[in-house]
């Protein structure tokens, strides 16, 4: 594998896993937070009580009482591949349902271009799943008509998850939240011819493995990173945020399937224990990655 040529303001800003460098492009931080109660349902203010200390400040802000998130997308190059994991709200996107997403007007290309990722150079886009939140940069408006954002890019998408989400689908219920999304930001790859529509586990490379992670949604997939013994797990929305370590059974308000949600998140856990792995979600706040460890009432984590 070849190590990665970066400036150094890009070394400033990224992690190195073995000869995989990661960074992030952060689209819309959110530190005022979701109500703990909204967010994850099941919520028990006394777990976070017990845990103020490796809670706050990290993922609770004590002046608005919510639980911090982030929209972003990973960066990984291996040195021959430049591979996007998720691709956020997206601009200018009709998104009534869902005002947080709705008519966005962000400087998302900016910060990719601020990693040193320029659309065009990019060889991997990965959709953990194809929530509002996931897929909107897959696409940009350009006179008038939704076209990729990365035109020389292969975009890969669960078949399982493009088939709950495809409106001639009739099997599955559309989430309003979500109206919209297919046509604009997942039908255009489509028709461009540059989908991948995968089943089951999925190798991206010797070091790279997709795999079925369900229960947020239908066809929820998660990637797993391994270089030079050191392993990482980008893990879209198996967690919204931290506490959900703490309490694998807390489900998101976002989830299909909360028992097999949890299901999920136990098992990706166990993971990164065993395997020492960076857990790497899509919403986690900065530094937006953590360490689990196991404990005698079950998980905990150290942000790094």
């Amino acid at each position: 594998m070849t190590t990665p040529k970066l400036t150094q303001e890009q070394r400033m800003s990224q992690r190195m896993l073995g000869d995989i460098a990661i960074d992030v492009a952060v689209e819309m931080p959110i530190d005022d937070g979701f109500p703990p109660e909204v967010l994850l349902p099941a919520f028990e203010p006394a777990v976070l009580q017990d845990n103020l200390g490796i809670c706050d400040p990290f993922c609770f802000n004590p002046n608005t009482g919510g639980l911090k998130v982030s929209v972003h997308t990973w960066i990984v190059r291996t040195g021959t591949q430049t591979i996007l994991i998720d691709t956020c709200n997206g601009n200018h996107k009709d998104r009534p349902g869902f005002a947080m997403s709705h008519q966005l007007n962000l400087p998302y290309l900016e910060k990719l271009a601020a990693a040193g990722v320029h659309p065009a150079e990019v060889d991997v886009v990965m959709c953990t799943h194809l929530h509002v939140d996931h897929c909107g940069w897959n696409t940009r408006l350009e006179n008038g008509k939704w076209v990729p954002t990365f035109k020389n890019a292969k975009y890969i998408f669960s078949k399982a998850e493009y088939d709950e989400w495809n409106p001639e689908d009739t099997r599955y219920a559309k989430n309003p939240i979500n109206a919209g999304v297919f046509n604009d930001s997942v039908l255009p790859v489509i028709e461009a011819g540059q989908a991948q529509l995968i089943e089951g586990h999925h190798a991206l490379s010797d070091h790279m493995l997709i795999e079925p992670a369900p229960g947020h949604t239908l066809g929820s997939m998660v990637l797993k990173v391994e270089s030079k013994g050191r392993h990482a797990l980008f893990a879209g929305d198996v967690l919204h945020s931290p506490m959900q370590i703490l309490r694998p059974d807390w489900g998101s308000c976002f989830c299909d399937d909360t028992v097999m949600s949890g299901k999920t998140r136990r098992r990706l856990l166990e993971h990164c224990v065993e395997h020492d792995a960076l857990l790497m979600p899509a919403h986690f706040p900065p530094p937006h990655a953590v360490r689990v460890q196991r404990t005698a009432a079950g998980y905990s984590f150290t942000p790094e």
